[in-house]
């Protein structure tokens, strides 16, 4: 919900499947309620919420894949090709549960459950 719906159709355009959660859920849904919704269909949220990545730690799940941008600008275009590269370059490790966080000087993955 903290991002522009542009990345639905910046990331269709790109030959992925997405989402805005407003089109599936309620906008002031529980974080955890997303977190379910996610992990049983097997998406990957995109976010900046770093909740997200708290909220991982705290419950020690598996699933599902965050990515969370932590860019100067979390809009595309600017920042469609960072995660453009994360979904390509670690989508084994995303199917499987995984956490990117993507920064203004580097990526970071961490395999879930969190510890």
């Amino acid at each position: 919900m903290n991002l522009s719906p542009r990345w639905r159709e910046a990331l269709l355009a790109s030959g992925h499947e997405a989402i805005w959660w407003r089109d599936v859920g309620p906008a002031d849904a529980p974080d955890e309620m997303l977190f379910a919704w996610a992990r049983e269909r097997g998406y990957v949220i995109l976010t900046a919420d770093l909740d997200f990545g708290h909220l991982l730690s705290l419950t020690g799940e598996e699933g599902p894949s965050v990515i969370l941008l932590r860019l100067p600008s979390t809009e595309p275009p600017e920042a469609l090709s960072p995660v453009l590269e994360v979904l390509k370059r670690f989508s084994e490790d995303l199917e499987s549960g995984a956490l990117a966080l993507i920064g203004p000087e580097k990526t970071r993955l961490r395999l879930l459950p969190l510890q």
